[in-house]
């Protein structure tokens, strides 16, 4: 009962209370004494227990996150004031090396490869291979506007981009540059589509749509793979978030932009999203339980809204009591599933 206890106190070393457990501290000295727990594991509990020693993991991985940014913000500030001086060959190679420098680094920490979950061999690891990644994308673009390689086609460079971050995501089994990788191939269809359009903003608004429901219903389709076949099974929630976010966002739009055909997009939202909450339920997936229940509540706002297009107030009062509603039936969702 006391190893218990210890157990639950000390969790990915951090002491779980705000001040020190005196209870905690006995069954540590009570476990030291039956020789359940060793000198040092006894001492390091104890200091836990007494809030001699707290974790810095999170402050740690805000601070390099920020130092990513910073740096790669820094050196686009440096070649916009001093390309010209510099020179465009010398800004392209300097860049490239210092992104293949970042990478050569994490290729020589990375454990070996393996379709499940690897464990970072420390914590500067992940953001060593951010910022060697941005820097390499940082690059391309830089010899895409000097150079204009690809010409009208500028924008497949955001494939080859989206590309590399995917392979490198399983190779070196980060979650943060999956993420970065399915962003950035996302927006590639958006701006090809704007540019055959003829403008960057100036995309038909049904084909964004359907593009978005294609790689949102793709995304999704590798998150189930992903768990099925067993490959980097724990990459499940950042495909299916994304896949999800891609999907029932063009779902929303059509069913609150598109004045025509609102209703037949509305039908579609509360049946893709009826069976996300189905899903989700049933596997005890709570954000996407919640994405399907917020855009649910979205569309059914804005059924609820069409009927009063004088100016009344009184579906402003409806979509308020119908949003605590929602909120009350996420929250009793959330507890069901974290029912044992």
């Amino acid at each position: 009962m006391a190893h218990g206890r210890v157990q639950l106190a000390f969790i990915g070393g951090e002491w779980s209370g705000r001040e020190m457990n005196p209870d905690v501290v006995s069954a540590i000295a009570r476990l030291r004494a039956d020789n359940v727990l060793s000198c040092g594991q006894a001492a390091l509990f104890d200091r836990v227990a007494r809030r001699e020693l707290v974790s810095v993991r999170l402050e740690l991985r805000a601070f390099l996150y920020l130092g990513v940014l910073l740096l790669t913000s820094g050196v686009g500030l440096l070649i916009k004031e001093h390309h010209t001086e510099i020179g465009p060959w010398a800004v392209a190679i300097g860049i490239g090396l210092a992104a293949a420098a970042c990478l050569v680094w994490v290729s020589r920490k990375s454990a070996p490869f393996s379709w499940g979950e690897v464990q970072s061999p420390n914590v500067a690891f992940d953001y060593i291979l951010l910022l060697g990644l941005l820097l390499f994308a940082s690059d391309l673009a830089y010899i895409e506007v000097q150079f204009t390689v690809l010409g009208p086609n500028w924008a497949h460079h955001l494939l080859v981009v989206g590309a590399v971050y995917l392979f490198a995501s399983y190779v070196w089994d980060s979650r943060t540059i999956l993420g970065l990788a399915l962003a950035t191939l996302a927006a590639w269809r958006g701006v090809s589509l704007s540019l055959m359009s003829g403008s960057l903003w100036a995309a038909d608004a049904g084909r964004l749509r359907a593009n978005a429901i294609a790689l949102g219903a793709l995304y999704v389709a590798a998150a189930a793979l992903s768990v099925l076949l067993k490959r980097k099974p724990h990459f499940e929630e950042v495909f299916a978030n994304v896949g999800l976010l891609l999907l029932l966002g063009a779902l929303v739009s059509g069913a609150v932009r598109d004045e025509i055909t609102w209703r037949l997009w509305l039908a579609a939202l509360l049946v893709v999203a009826g069976v996300v909450m189905w899903l989700s339920f049933r596997i005890g997936r709570t954000l996407y339980f919640a994405q399907g229940v917020i855009t649910a509540y979205i569309g059914l706002v804005r059924l609820l809204f069409e009927p009063f297009r004088s100016g009344s107030g009184l579906p402003f009062f409806l979509a308020a009591l119908l949003g605590l509603g929602v909120l009350a039936f996420i929250f009793a969702a959330y507890r069901r599933m974290r029912e044992p």
